[in-house]
């Protein structure tokens, strides 16, 4: 089993919030500049655009991989279900090592 500390949905989420109020703001400085001509204009760079497509990839996804869930369950069920002590403890220090608290 593989733990991963690093949320990207949230990191998508926030970038994309931030390119969403620039764009808003950036058509609030074009309608109210020198009697409506354009003045300013806001260009997103390749990275910003691909974690907008990411983000709305991410959203098509579901949250939890029933399969793999249901897998699990039956695993616990029937008292198949191992855990590696060294994994987690492994796991364990890296968390501490990066100041990981949750």
């Amino acid at each position: 089993m593989k733990i991963d500390t690093n949320p990207p949905v949230t990191t998508v989420n926030q970038v994309k919030g931030e390119t969403s109020q620039a764009a808003s703001g950036a058509d609030a400085r074009k309608t109210g500049a020198a009697g409506g001509q354009a003045t300013d204009t806001v260009d997103l760079s390749r990275n910003a655009e691909r974690l907008v497509k990411a983000n709305a990839t991410l959203r098509t996804m579901p949250d939890v991989r029933v399969e793999k869930v249901e897998e699990l369950k039956k695993q616990i069920a029937a008292g198949e279900y191992n855990v590696s002590a060294r994994d987690v403890a492994e796991k364990m220090l890296i968390s501490m090592r990066n100041g990981v608290t949750a």
